[in-house]
């Protein structure tokens, strides 16, 4: 759809004043939090599937992850209610996205451990762990891209593909995992459980690549 004359003109003044005004830099810096944050989560999440940590020390340091998450989130919209000038690649609604999908991560993550540690699972299954794997994988390569940020460009793409490949692999991962637990005649209580924490992994998985979708669209749209 073309812009209209006066959507033009809007454009090309906010282009003049931030090319006049210095950019406010932090929003990358939360953002970089914010990933940090959700592969410790992650970390966490693995932990306990390895049997590494302890479920009720698990379920602490996860509920300190999410606190955090919550705490950089707030702080991400207070800054940005303070603040005149947005970086040239993000627009508010941008960041504000962006924010969103970094503190789902965490919050899925912190649903899978929650579950586990509540249903007192003792033996993780081959599924759930390749899942942790790949939850891991994607928080570190989006800690990765978010130290880059402010050198990504529109015409690159190379940022979002191996996240996108981990989330295709964790989808992959899910669907064989379900048909492994409702194999011969399983348990219908243990089936629900493992299919929850299942779902929770692969939907923080999928909160690493919806983050790394917004960010593409975002630096596309205000090139």
């Amino acid at each position: 759809m073309k812009r209209g004359p006066t959507r033009r003109v809007m454009d090309g003044v906010q282009k003049a004043l931030r090319s006049m005004v210095p950019r406010e830099e932090n929003f990358f810096i939360l953002f970089q939090r914010a990933a940090e944050n959700a592969a410790k989560g992650a970390y966490v999440l693995q932990g306990l599937l390895d049997g590494e940590i302890e479920p009720g020390e698990a379920v602490k340091q996860i509920e300190a992850a999410e606190h955090e998450g919550d705490n950089i989130t707030h702080e991400t919209v207070r800054r940005l209610n303070a603040t005149f000038m947005t970086p040239a690649m993000f627009e508010r609604e941008d960041i504000l996205r962006v924010a969103d999908a970094l503190d789902d991560i965490v919050d899925m993550t912190h649903a899978a451990v929650e579950r586990y540690a509540l249903y007192e699972l003792t033996e993780p299954t081959p599924a759930a762990k390749r899942l942790g794997e790949l939850l891991v994988e994607s928080t570190e390569e989006l800690h990765a891209i978010m130290q880059q940020l402010d050198k990504i460009s529109p015409e690159s793409s190379e940022y979002c593909v191996k996240v996108n490949q981990l989330e295709n692999e964790g989808d992959t991962v899910l669907k064989a995992g379900l048909a492994d637990l409702f194999r011969g005649t399983p348990d219908p209580i243990y089936v629900l459980k493992w299919k929850e924490i299942y779902e929770n992994i692969e939907e923080a998985i999928d909160s690493c690549e919806d983050t790394v979708n917004e960010i593409e669209a975002a630096v596309v749209k205000n090139a």
